[in-house]
């Protein structure tokens, strides 16, 4: 990146941290020196090279280092979902089109025209009040279009990260992008997936006998996920947990079983295990199913992962408050880059909320919000800071 580009992507992150790229790009030229061209900004996202694989392997890099220094975990656990936002100038970008609205809005067509957004986010535990609890951080971003599915970009987002080597990483997804693709693109990466099933999912036990001629068995008996407690009791494996269910504390029972996934490879068999949750105090409540590639991957860690899965969520609303759905550009490119922007600058928001980077900012101490350490809270800190209240006092002058 080259010193004037750098200003100006300096420009825009300061913009999008104090509010005022959010109603305009342009506007983040507020900040610049006196002989600085605004037009510049445009040209950022348009004209000037930037590799985003590079951006995102940096900013992956980046964070690893600050939470880790030299000594990696044995397991790091990687968020990857969706997100929509209402976009009027979606029209005008190549192979974006018509998308479905995931909740029913009052008032609103059943269709959207906008953006759908796939994201990667480092999952990790922090200590929140003296609790420990997880956390993201938001590490790069890819622009869903036409010819391509989610799992794919998911896979792609896989390899752009240039994760570390000798960790085992384990990619946490719902059950919309959980499936047999991402699987194919996070195998040959060396990476684990850790994913919500459907519950009409066959899977196949390991075949208890060979035949003494012909061809090996690769499969034995089958099942679906939904009826391996009534059929196969007998290999399942029984744990009981503590998890946080419907706002309470609550013993679940965990059971787990190793199968084998079909039509994954070519000619063979791919192993996992299946995970079953059950409540038993909440009867209306139906069992969870998770699939793990990671077979070393202990059952209740592996639920304790996916119950911090919704922290991306958490996330996207943070993303979409600095300005995730407002960039007005109609360039691919443009579009693209702003999503970057965005994870860069909801990371350095986190960083100083979890005191990785330490900031002395004034508190804000508002009677109905206690806590200071959001991320929301630090940017309102952050804002109080940079843009502090005007206050004019007048003065008495004599009439003539």
């Amino acid at each position: 990146m080259r010193v004037e580009v750098f200003e100006t992507f300096s420009l825009l992150v300061t913009g999008i941290l104090i509010g005022e790229a959010k109603h305009g790009t342009v506007r983040s030229s507020v900040f610049a020196r006196a002989n600085y061209q605004p037009a510049r900004i445009s040209d950022f996202f348009c004209r000037h090279r930037l590799s985003g694989q590079a951006f995102m392997a940096l900013l992956a890099s980046e964070i690893l280092r600050s939470l880790y220094g030299g000594h990696m975990p044995e397991r790091l656990f990687w968020v990857a979902d969706s997100t929509m936002t209402e976009k009027p100038y979606a029209k005008k970008i190549a192979s974006v089109g018509i998308f479905h609205r995931t909740k029913l809005v009052t008032g609103r067509n059943r269709n959207l025209k906008g953006h759908c957004c796939v994201f990667a986010a480092l999952l990790f535990r922090q200590k929140l009040e003296n609790v420990e609890c997880w956390a993201c951080f938001l590490c790069g971003a890819l622009l869903y279009v036409k010819g391509q599915s989610i799992p794919m970009l998911v896979g792609q987002l896989a390899r752009h990260l240039r994760l570390p080597g000798g960790v085992r990483h384990v990619w946490v997804v719902d059950r919309g992008i959980c499936s047999r693709v991402l699987i194919r693109a996070l195998d040959p990466l060396g990476h684990f997936l850790l994913g919500r099933m459907r519950s009409n999912q066959v899977v196949y036990f390991a075949p208890l006998r060979q035949p003494r001629k012909g061809r090996k068995r690769l499969y034995g008996q089958k099942c679906r996920v939904d009826q391996l407690l009534r059929r196969f009791p007998g290999r399942l494996r029984a744990q009981e947990m503590t998890l946080e269910v419907k706002g309470k504390p609550r013993k679940v029972k965990v059971y787990d079983a190793e199968v084998l996934l079909p039509r994954v490879k070519r000619a063979s068999s791919y192993p996992a295990r299946v995970i079953i949750i059950v409540v038993p105090g909440i009867k209306k409540l139906k069992p969870w199913y998770l699939l793990s590639t990671d077979l070393k991957l202990d059952p209740i860690e592996a639920v304790h992962a996916y119950d911090g899965r919704y922290q991306v969520e958490v996330n996207f609303d943070e993303a979409k408050e600095l300005g995730l759905g407002h960039y007005q550009g109609r360039s691919g490119s443009g579009v693209r880059r702003w999503l970057l922007l965005i994870c860069l600058t909801q990371t350095i928001l986190k960083c100083i909320a979890t005191d990785i980077i330490q900031v002395d900012l004034p508190t804000l101490n508002w009677s109905w919000y206690r806590r200071e350490k959001t991320v929301g809270q630090v940017r309102r800190r952050l804002i109080e800071f940079c843009c502090p209240r005007i206050s004019r006092t007048k003065l008495q002058t004599t009439m003539i």
